[in-house]
């Protein structure tokens, strides 16, 4: 549409105007014309324009009308809306008086078809306009003929857009605080008769319209809640889109899908407002987004399927005498599909529903053609995706499916956006399941945010790689990593697992001051997985903000989950969310302590005290500590085998335990607890900065040899013991006998013993690894598995 009114146009967009039309099942009877009604007034604003179709099935039986069918017809209209108007008003004399005045004069009077079976559209915009005054929601009708003129089929333009523009001038000028309620599938020609749009021509009035007033966003209110990897009929499981990108919608509209029509997105190719496709029935408001920023590139999104076609093909025609048909077409609103003209033959073909093929021939026929049409009944099966025809992969993938059936014709549309094959209807579902297993048979994972690359996010990732088709399978999940990051660079865009067993990042920006969240904000609302393998404060003081954003957490940062305030308003949020925070890594790596906490509590036991070596760092230096080799370094082979965090002062002044007596305190219930901590290093070592603490080695060394000869003397050894009770946290470095049960541990291990009132006197004790990247890293795609069997 041109651009013949710059300075109305930029007036409109300042208003920020939504068009929200509503389908004909959505208004088919009084309680969904109530819940409609509250929805306008819930979501919507004056200035907003409201479209609306005709109510149920009025159309066909206007259509059967029409055609004869009188008194049956009127009898039932009648009944529907009386009953309709019963319940929505208290006076509803004057609705039920226009629609009898309305049927008489239909009875009386010879008028064209497309003004009468209009008629069901005109009573819909009047009872939705009179029920939104009723509840307090300032509402006009407006009529959709004033606004809508359609020009000359030789005009580039289908609507006169200076003429609409001086009357949407006209009633905004006046009734600006107003929603406008407007006729869908209605349009007046240039001799002021009124015409029709179609086949889902209301939808088509809501989005000429947005680009008449520059709408900011279009609501297509069905009765679907979204557009879907397949026809939620026809496929067991089909997944929900969150998104598709205009190109996919006008590739999928093409293709017949009945959820949007080619004609509805037209407009949006020059006023490329968002378009969301939502249900009226559903409390799920999410729907499908249609946007012009195209995202997920070579990924089939969905499939269509259009039965009931004929193929039509006419011979000796040149180019010329194709495209003055295909003209006539669309005056005539018949929808073609897979159509292809041979240059050398001289041959057009094209497929049509079979309600069309009578005024097709008719067409080509007064264009001194003769049409041959084929009897079979077919169908047409299309993957849509963006620039799917790009990927090697799809097109083998599709091809090497297809050869299992008899098939008719592949087809290539003229857009990159989708692959098509023709088949005998009798076969088609069945190539629609295959396909859809193919391309769908593993959900497509939540996407995945890995913050941190360092031991642990490495090795995480090497495993993911390594192991990536057995985990899919397991959790019938498919594994894709959106971006990953540490504290210089970040990567992003479904990020290739193979790629990751190497140290370098690929499609790298700059992260020196959390760009990455920036980049992340397209996300806010959408469902994310946040991995946190960092040791980092900031990062741990964002978990209130991903949960605000609808973000999952999983966590090996043990900061957050250790300040329970904190830790609670987080959780609160996600639970309200509906997402999740999973945590096991914080205490005890991939031993399953957090989860066995949460089972005994709900199995209606009590937690009376929980104690152990609970750092699997500390536990591997006091096991290999001998007093021959000097205690710093043991230190530095602990941090180059990831046994300690990077800053080895985290574990040496008990912090990193600390936190894990914390995280265990609350899952057990023992809240606002005295504490009695003991750093396993005299704080006098640990001030200052890590260079700091290296000049101190001469002391420390000699700190650690004096207790090692006291330990020996006393005929024990040492050990960083932590316990919890309802009384007390507390943590203190011990000499214990060499009977003592934590004293003959493995290298790295943590041991928890777990006593409880039915674990009294034989304490339950989990064992294993607490150290090392391998564990934890494997403790952290365990919850990953948990949560995505979960989603």
């Amino acid at each position: 549409m041109a651009d013949n009114n710059v300075q109305q146009k930029i007036h409109y967009k300042s208003l920020g105007i939504a068009v929200h039309k509503f389908g004909g099942s959505s208004l088919a009877t009084a309680t969904q014309l109530k819940r409609v009604a509250n929805m306008i007034k819930e979501q919507t604003k004056a200035g907003d324009i409201i479209v609306v179709s005709a109510n149920g099935v009025i159309t066909d039986w206007l259509i059967d009308f029409y055609h004869g069918n009188k008194v049956g017809v009127v009898v039932e209209i009648k009944e529907f809306y009386s009953k309709i108007c019963q319940e929505l008003f208290e006076k509803e004399n004057d609705i039920i008086h226009r629609i009898e005045a309305d049927l008489s004069f239909l009875q009386d009077n010879k008028i064209s078809y497309d003004e009468f079976i209009s008629f069901g559209e005109r009573w819909s915009s009047l009872i939705v306009t009179k029920l939104l005054n009723q509840i307090d929601t300032s509402a006009i009708k407006v009529d959709a003929t004033s606004i809508l003129k359609i020009l000359p089929a030789v005009d580039e333009e289908f609507i006169d857009t200076n003429h609409a523009n001086i009357i949407l001038e006209s009633i905004y000028k006046n009734h600006l605080d107003k929603r406008l309620v407007v006729e869908g599938f209605v349009a007046s020609n240039y001799q002021g008769k009124k015409v029709i749009l179609g086949r889902n021509g209301s939808d088509f009035s809501a989005t000429l319209i947005a680009e008449l007033v520059q709408a900011s966003k279009v609501v297509i209110w069905t009765d679907v809640d979204a557009i879907y990897s397949a026809d939620p009929n026809l496929i067991k499981s089909p997944i929900k889109l969150d998104t598709l990108s205009l190109c996919e919608a006008q590739a999928l509209s093409e293709l017949g899908a009945n959820v949007l029509h080619q004609k509805t997105i037209l407009p949006l190719l020059n006023h490329r407002a968002d378009v969301f496709i939502r249900s009226s029935f559903s409390e799920d408001r999410q729907g499908t987004l249609i946007t012009k920023d195209p995202s997920d590139e070579h990924k089939v999104k969905t499939i269509a399927i259009k039965k009931g076609l004929k193929r039509v093909t006419i011979t000796h025609i040149n180019e010329l005498s194709v495209r003055i048909i295909q003209q006539k077409f669309i005056e005539e609103q018949i929808a073609y599909y897979a159509s292809s003209f041979d240059k050398s033959l001289a041959r057009f073909s094209f497929y049509i529903e079979s309600a069309d093929v009578f005024n097709t021939v008719s067409i080509i026929k007064a264009k001194q053609f003769y049409p041959l049409v084929e009897q079979e009944q077919l169908a047409i099966i299309s993957l849509v995706g963006q620039n799917i025809r790009q990927k090697s992969d799809v097109l083998i993938k599709f091809l090497l499916r297809l050869e299992k059936f008899e098939i008719k014709q592949i087809h290539y549309p003229t857009n990159a956006h989708a692959l098509c094959v023709i088949a005998r209807e009798d076969i088609a579902h069945p190539i629609l399941q295959d396909l859809h297993e193919t391309f769908f048979a593993l959900e497509p994972s939540i996407p995945i945010v890995v913050l941190g690359y360092g031991n642990i996010g490495k090795q995480f990732i090497k495993i993911l790689s390594e192991n990536k088709n057995e985990i899919e399978q397991r959790i019938n999940r498919s594994l894709s990593i959106l971006a990953i990051a540490n504290s210089r660079y970040f990567s992003f865009d479904d990020i290739c697992l193979t790629r990751f067993g190497n140290d370098y990042f690929s499609n790298v920006q700059s992260n020196k001051n959390n760009q990455i969240f920036d980049y992340l904000k397209k996300y806010r609302g959408k469902e994310l997985v946040i991995i946190d393998l960092t040791a980092s404060k900031e990062i741990a003081q964002n978990y209130l903000q991903f949960a605000e954003h609808f973000w999952h957490i999983i966590s090996a940062n043990k900061i957050a989950a250790s300040d329970y305030q904190f830790a609670t308003r987080v959780s609160a949020i996600l639970e309200s969310n509906h997402r999740q925070w999973l945590k096991n890594t914080t205490a005890g790596a991939a031993l399953p302590v957090q989860s066995s906490i949460k089972k005994i509590k709900e199995s209606g036991d009590r937690i009376r005290r929980i104690s152990g070596v609970f750092s699997g760092s500390l536990s591997w230096l006091f096991n290999q500590y001998n007093g021959q080799q000097s205690f710093t370094d043991l230190l530095k082979i602990a941090g180059e085998n990831a046994f300690t965090e990077p800053d080895p002062r985290e574990d040496l002044s008990g912090n990193d335990v600390i936190r894990k007596i914390r995280i265990l305190a609350q899952e057990a219930g023992f809240l606002n607890i005295k504490e009695d901590f003991e750093s396993a290093t005299p704080e006098r070592f640990l001030k200052g900065d890590l260079d700091d603490f290296w000049t101190h080695q001469e002391a420390i060394n000699e700190y650690y040899t004096e207790l090692y000869r006291k330990a020996k003397e006393q005929g024990g050894k040492l050990c960083y013991i932590a316990s919890l009770d309802e009384h007390l946290l507390s943590l203190k470095l011990t000499i214990i006998e060499h009977n003592h049960p934590f004293a003959n541990l493995n290298p790295c291990d943590n041991i928890f013993s777990i006593e409880t009132d039915w674990y009294k006197d034989n304490p339950l004790i989990i064992q294993g690894p607490g150290a090392g990247r391998e564990v934890t890293a494997a403790g952290v795609l365990n919850d990953l598995c948990d949560l995505l069997r979960a989603s």
